[in-house]
């Protein structure tokens, strides 16, 4: 580990003692105006040499992704490669876990017709909610038989009620016909009493005639007023029986009101039905929680069994596996995984080979303009000397840049 440390900090110190001369020569050479001027061509020079450093840079970078790739791909080998336990072992164990992936998906997709508000409430009353959802169940029957029975009170209530004012009505009329009968008779005697003391004709027969008529229709009339007023008392204290029954269940119907009222603003429904559904939902998300949470514990054991397995297997890398599960059963998915990192591995190469063209191109013009000119900066050569060790370039035009 040492060792390669001491390399990277030797390769950085030259890099710096490099960037230093290109320093001092730009400030040398900036203030020319001749393109002829041999500084110009010095200019030149050291523009070549930051573009060899720059490829061999991008070089290094595409070797480290290509030796990233080839050691995915004899990864992928080695999977391939397992022993058939092993391999067995391995394929249960991503099925498994592909299986418990696919579960909690499924689990966060399902939706319960159940608010915030309404999970929150009932897993307060979690332990009550059966007896609860019994007496919102029994007060909506009771609620609907105290609605019938004050309709009935109140249609008995306005029977007795009418019932008594025709009554009321019958004896204000038969007040009037004995005040007619009564003017009737009085009027009627006199009548005699003139015809008498007119013509002293004897009008006894008539008198009692009339007397008669009267004791006869009194009586009738006493006895009609007599019948009303027992019928209009009877008729009351029905009335105030009616509006007793009346005011108790009045009073019944507002206390299992408010209980009802109470539960559907505490739990936002409007009947026992939609308590009972909403309940029902809630016992659905509880289990969709219970089985989310077994199956995520289900899923970090099989993950680390899986990442147990891999690590003796001895991979390059077997942290990447884990998210390529399906690649480890499906054997269509390793196909395309290893055909996509082919792929991948030779466009590496074509990008390494465009590099090594271009660093040998401008190698070789520094080597023509070297050998066309000799009077350069002695900071000139120290560049060239420098680039040529940290790049691995080489002053032979024929000289080839090692992969």
């Amino acid at each position: 580990m040492g060792f390669f440390t001491n390399r990277k900090k030797k390769k950085e110190e030259r890099t710096a003692l490099i960037d230093d001369a290109f320093n001092r020569v730009y400030s040398q050479i900036e203030d020319i105006d001749s393109w002829e001027d041999p500084k110009k061509l010095e200019h030149y020079i050291l523009d070549s040499c930051e573009q060899i450093i720059a490829s061999t840079k991008a070089m290094e970078r595409q070797k480290m992704e290509y030796r990233i790739v080839t050691r995915y791909l004899n990864d992928i080998k080695a999977i391939e490669n397992l022993p058939k336990e092993t391999a067995k072992d391995l394929r249960n164990t991503a099925a498994q876990i592909c299986e418990l992936e696919q579960n909690i998906l499924e689990a966060r997709a399902i939706q319960r017709n159940i608010t915030d508000e309404q999970f929150e409430v009932m897993s307060s009353d979690e332990d009550d909610m059966p007896d609860i959802i019994n007496r919102f169940s029994a007060d909506e029957i009771y609620q609907s038989k105290l609605k019938r029975n004050l309709a009935g009170l109140e249609g008995e209530k306005s029977r007795w009620e009418i019932e008594r004012e025709e009554l009321q009505e019958q004896s204000r009329l038969f007040k009037h016909m004995a005040i007619i009968v009564l003017t009737s008779f009085m009027t009627l005697v006199i009548l005699l009493y003139v015809m008498y003391m007119a013509t002293k004709v004897d009008v006894s027969l008539w008198a009692l005639l009339v007397l008669f008529i009267c004791a006869v229709s009194g009586f009738i009339i006493f006895l009609r007023q007599n019948k009303i007023a027992r019928e209009s008392r009877v008729a009351l204290v029905h009335l105030n029986q009616a509006i007793s029954m009346l005011n108790v269940e009045r009073m019944k119907y507002v206390n299992v009101t408010n209980s009802i009222e109470y539960t559907k603003d505490k739990y936002f429904v409007n009947t026992s039905a939609e308590l009972q559904y909403v309940w029902e939902q809630y016992q659905d998300k509880i289990r969709d929680q219970q089985r989310f949470i077994q199956n995520n514990d289900d899923l970090e054991f099989y993950n680390d069994k899986l990442e147990r397995i891999l690590g003796s297997i001895g991979l390059a890398d077997d942290k990447i596996w884990l998210n390529q599960v399906n690649a480890l059963i499906n054997k269509q998915d390793m196909s395309d995984c290893r055909h996509r990192l082919v792929v991948r591995r030779k466009k590496i190469r074509d990008r390494l080979e465009d590099h090594r063209k271009i660093v040998q191109e401008e190698r070789d013009e520094i080597d023509r303009l070297m050998t066309r000119h000799e009077h350069y900066l002695p900071e000139i050569q120290e560049i060239i000397k420098s680039v040529d060790k940290l790049c691995g370039t080489s002053a032979s035009s024929n000289a080839k840049i090692k992969a």
